[in-house]
């Protein structure tokens, strides 16, 4: 990666653009208001700070960027002058500081996440150039947001309902590796899912947790023996039912998913109940995995109640204590075809109002879970708030007639007082500050393991009102 590239064109201009006197330019990032989800889980600025630690530019790269720039832009527009300085005084290290708030951290919106002020008086410029770069923490934080949100409901669902709380650990699962742009994006979203859950069959997502946030492959993701419609119809349609008793008879322990709407939904329940007795022979859960709905049913809540009534009727189960029925241990039931977070409510709302309890289920979510999202779902906004010229600080501040878009002024720090939620205040306001420095001078100075970031983003995620 040549990190001078690594952001957008006009950037390569603006050294040019600040006052004359200009020595220190102070930035933050937040979601603003008007954010899909009232609060945002922060993750994967630790990756991304590896792209700029130690030595982040050479003499190649920049020799690159001038050639570059001097065709795209023009000759003699390109910070050539900089970028020079911090390679020969700097040894290529970014004399920059950045604060976050520990990753995992669940903030409400409007409330600063991250600020970034230079170093070097003669790099000033410095600050904002990287806007682009450490912005992309959007995509990881929105991932971590829509699989944290998926986790409240269920959870409360589980709480309602009687269920056992650890059930919630493998109720999500991602799914979404070929529907992802690229395998980066697959596999820095899938480890942002993974601070919720403990389900995927992302693997990239396993290698970049285990490399950038030290996770333990014994307690990292896990995943399971499933079918695909090429398995189940690789007989035809009158070979469906013997592709079934084979996978009993291949896999008699643990969990089994078995697709299930190759030719006809209703006919393979069926099939399945007729199995009950081959079924609980096996030392294990077999999943029933509809993919697609039908005329009779057409919303994946109203299919999913059908099923699991008629595994009830077949396999019989439990009652909680708070009277939700729950199917035999050994059955269940995954829906993973299209979802979001708002279809996941829906079946969940759906088998709760008809008396069985979201434990019967699990989910599978891809493009929902790693793809439909973008800047925008949480309004990520990096600006300048404060600069300081002639040696004295000066309060900046965007304040346009669309007041969802106004911008903090001066520098700022995020307290967080026992009883009460994050609130974001100036920094020399009394209060401790949540943001802890990170990055200084080329050197990641604060590092979390994926542990502390799960155990963190657990204790702070909380049930919902029903």
């Amino acid at each position: 990666m040549n990190l001078i590239l690594s952001t957008d064109s006009y950037k390569l201009t603006h050294h040019a653009m600040y006052a004359p006197d200009t020595e220190f330019v102070y930035s933050y990032f937040e979601a603003r208001k008007g954010a899909k989800y009232d609060h945002t889980v922060f993750f994967g600025l630790q990756y991304l700070l590896e792209g700029l630690a130690g030595t982040a530019v050479t003499q190649a790269d920049l020799d690159e960027a001038t050639a570059l720039s001097d065709v795209h832009l023009g000759p003699g527009l390109f910070n050539q002058a900089g970028w020079q300085y911090i390679i020969d005084v700097h040894g290529g290290r970014l004399p920059l500081e950045i604060r976050a708030v520990p990753e995992g951290s669940r903030i409400p919106i409007n409330n600063v996440m991250m600020t970034v002020v230079n170093t070097d008086p003669e790099c000033f410029w410095l600050t904002n150039f990287l806007e682009s770069y450490l912005t992309h923490v959007w995509y990881p934080s929105t991932v971590a947001t829509i699989s944290n949100e998926v986790k409240r409901d269920l959870a409360t669902y589980l709480n309602i309902q009687g269920s056992d709380p650890e059930t919630i650990n493998f109720m999500l699962h991602d799914f979404g590796y070929r529907g992802a742009t690229t395998d980066e994006a697959a596999a820095i979203g899938g480890a942002a899912h993974l601070i919720n859950f403990m389900g995927t069959d992302t693997l990239p997502a396993m290698s970049l947790a285990m490399k950038y946030y030290d996770a333990d492959l014994d307690s990292l993701a896990f995943s399971v023996p499933a079918s695909e419609h090429s398995v189940m119809t690789a007989q035809g349609r009158a070979g469906e039912y013997d592709v079934l008793d084979q996978l009993i008879t291949n896999y008699p322990n643990g969990i089994l998913s078995v697709v299930a709407d190759s030719y006809d939904i209703y006919a393979f329940v069926n099939e399945v109940v007729a199995r009950k007795e081959q079924i609980l022979a096996r030392d294990g859960r077999f999943v029933v995995r509809p993919d697609s709905i039908t005329a009779k049913h057409d919303t994946p809540e109203g299919l999913m109640l059908w099923i699991v009534e008629t595994l009830w009727d077949g396999f019989g189960g439990t009652t909680t204590d708070t009277g939700f029925r729950v199917l035999n241990d050994q059955i269940r039931v995954l829906w993973g075809d299209g979802i979001d977070p708002a279809g996941i409510r829906h079946i969940a709302y759906h088998l709760h109002s008809n008396g069985f309890a979201v434990a019967n289920t699990v989910y599978g979510m891809g493009g929902g879970l790693l793809q439909r999202c973008d800047r925008d779902t949480q309004r990520f906004a990096f600006k300048c708030s404060a600069q300081r010229r002639g040696g004295e600080w000066y309060d900046v501040q965007k304040s346009p007639l669309d007041a969802s878009k106004t911008s903090k002024a001066g520098r700022l720090k995020l307290i967080h007082r026992v009883g009460e939620t994050h609130r974001t205040i100036p920094l020399d306001a009394e209060g401790d500050d949540t943001l802890r420095l990170v990055f200084r001078n080329g050197d990641v100075v604060s590092r979390q393991t994926l542990s502390e970031v799960r155990e963190r983003a657990s204790i702070e995620t909380g049930y919902r009102d029903m």
